[in-house]
């Protein structure tokens, strides 16, 4: 049943532009619409690969990106609701928030009261919770992995506490939150870190299912995480087609070791040009509004939830669901224009193109 490295990816010289690492050196050479016809044409292959295989039914999650700690101190809590109610209406199985240290650490009330508000509204339309905290320096910048750690635990702790999550993924994306501590933090450190959180987890909120996980070149990070009994399930955040038999490889290790997995990102790669002092945010959020990459947007929702399902994973999260609401041209995800015109758009119903597709998707993998 499951794809081969062989067969699944014959484009590494074709889809070689297309990275998104921390420290990329390959330079864009593509045009614009080069890239969007080798991209397109990349994902038709594995589309048509991954169908071959006896298709598992996926549940489905959603990134509600106004709950990030970097953002939800200035979004209206209509505005979230509002957000919540239109991922439920694609008919999404679980919610998944980004909290941080904020606004816990600060005791900010307001923000906090945004959270519960937020969450019980979710749970009361019977959609449930994924909480995936990460570094964010926008409030409590750090400056050793210790610090980190003891800041980390009792917020960790009350999250448990006071949401009783269905599924709490303790590490994501290690390396992205070391290099926005400014921290090289080696696997031996994040898995001890992962153990104890995960143990800080489980006494507050016992049935809460502990995720661990990460991006393909995370891979001993990831190999540590699947080695702790605590960790019930491992995740995989995908934004890459070249690094899909590194996945493969991650989707055994975590087979060997008992344990589901599950996609808990995806959105297709960026088309960028390298610029010297370019962050990781930066790239990744590069051209994710504009309407040129509608079509490509779809066809990524549609090939990796094939992938997926040809893997027999439990689930698919898409992350840049801004892109349900909204296009704008040129705009990036992170743009402040482009934002104010989604939760525009967000208060007055709109949806776009994708957020029908997926909507399509989750009716049609759900069932199958």
């Amino acid at each position: 049943m499951l794809i081969t490295a062989r067969r699944l990816i014959p484009l590494g010289a074709v889809i070689a532009t297309l990275c998104l690492v921390p420290a990329c050196s390959r330079a864009q050479t593509l045009t614009q619409d080069e890239f969007i016809a080798r991209m397109d044409t990349a994902l038709d292959d594995i589309y048509a690969t991954a169908s071959e295989q006896p298709q598992h039914p996926l549940q489905f999650g959603a990134w509600l990106f106004y709950a990030h700690e970097a953002v939800i101190e200035q979004v209206p809590l209509q505005t979230l609701l509002d957000y919540a109610d239109a991922l439920i209406e694609t008919g999404v199985h679980r919610i998944d928030i980004n909290p941080g240290l904020f606004p816990w650490t600060d005791g900010n009330q307001e923000t906090i009261a945004k959270y519960d508000a937020l969450i019980d509204h979710i749970r009361g339309a019977g959609v449930a919770i994924g909480l995936n905290p990460e570094y964010s320096p926008t409030y409590h910048p750090v400056a050793s992995f210790r610090q980190w750690r003891a800041a980390a635990l009792p917020v960790y702790a009350e999250l448990a506490r006071r949401y009783q999550p269905d599924v709490f993924v303790v590490v994501h994306e290690p390396t992205t939150m070391a290099a926005r501590m400014g921290l090289l933090v080696g696997p031996r450190a994040w898995r001890d870190f992962a153990r104890d959180a995960a143990w800080t987890v489980k006494r507050e909120s016992p049935a809460t299912r502990i995720g661990a996980g990460g991006l393909a070149w995370e891979k001993a990070y990831f190999d540590a995480f699947a080695s702790l009994r605590i960790i019930d399930v491992m995740t995989l955040d995908i934004y890459t087609l070249d690094d899909l038999p590194t996945y493969n490889e991650m989707i055994r290790t975590a087979r060997r070791a008992g344990k589901p997995v599950y996609i808990e990102e995806t959105w297709r790669s960026t088309c960028y040009t390298p610029e010297p002092g370019m962050t990781l945010e930066e790239i990744s959020a590069i051209g994710i509004g504009d309407p040129a990459f509608r079509d490509l947007d779809i066809k990524w929702l549609e090939t990796l939830a094939a992938y997926a399902g040809a893997w027999g994973l439990e689930s698919m999260t898409p992350s840049w669901t801004q892109t349900f609401f909204k296009y704008m041209d040129g705009a990036g995800g992170l743009d402040p224009d482009y934002n104010r015109e989604v939760a525009a758009a967000i208060g007055r119903g709109e949806r776009t193109a994708t957020f029908y597709a997926f909507q399509d998707l989750v009716r049609q993998r759900s069932s199958q």
